[in-house]
């Protein structure tokens, strides 16, 4: 596999995921790790963190960078940033863009929240999907591609009268 296609892999993973409300409701009972606690105490005495924690969702979302989130986690916890960085060495560069652009103006404790809720989604998704969570772009199969316009049908009728 060569390195241009790369990027294509993220993208077509992206793709693949269909998420379901479920997935959010057990993501909400997810835990921080304890090293994390200092961020549980932040958030419980932010005031606004459930409108900023909201506001970064829809950035989240809107520039689909859940599975890039997802694989700056290790067991839901964001790795160091130069573990992050060989992690996403192959992620496409406008999606790096606007994630670098994510670590640098989230909030700390909404962060790694953000970061935990699309850790356990993604996965619980990628299991649904595929049968195992785990995914990475070096290993990654290309999807099957229906490169067919006509199938003729498989049920064959066949006339036994004269």
């Amino acid at each position: 596999m060569n390195a241009n296609s790369l990027p294509a892999l993220w993208l077509a993973e992206i793709d693949r995921f269909g998420f379901d409300e479920r997935d959010f409701d057990a993501a909400e009972c997810a835990e921080l790790a304890e090293e994390l606690e200092l961020y549980v105490i932040q958030a419980l005495a932010d005031e606004n963190f459930d409108d900023t924690l909201y506001e970064w969702d829809c950035y989240v979302v809107e520039h689909s960078l859940y599975l890039a989130l997802e694989q700056s986690c290790h067991d839901g916890v964001l790795l160091p940033m130069d573990q992050r960085a060989l992690r996403l060495k192959t992620c496409p560069p406008e999606m790096l863009s606007r994630l670098s652009w994510f670590f640098e103006l989230c909030p700390v404790h909404v962060k790694h929240h953000l970061a935990l809720m699309y850790y356990v989604v993604v996965r619980i998704d990628r299991a649904r999907r595929t049968g195992s969570p785990e995914w990475r772009p070096e290993t990654a199969l290309p999807a099957k591609e229906d490169t067919a316009f006509f199938r003729p049908s498989k049920l064959t009728i066949r006339k036994y009268t004269g």
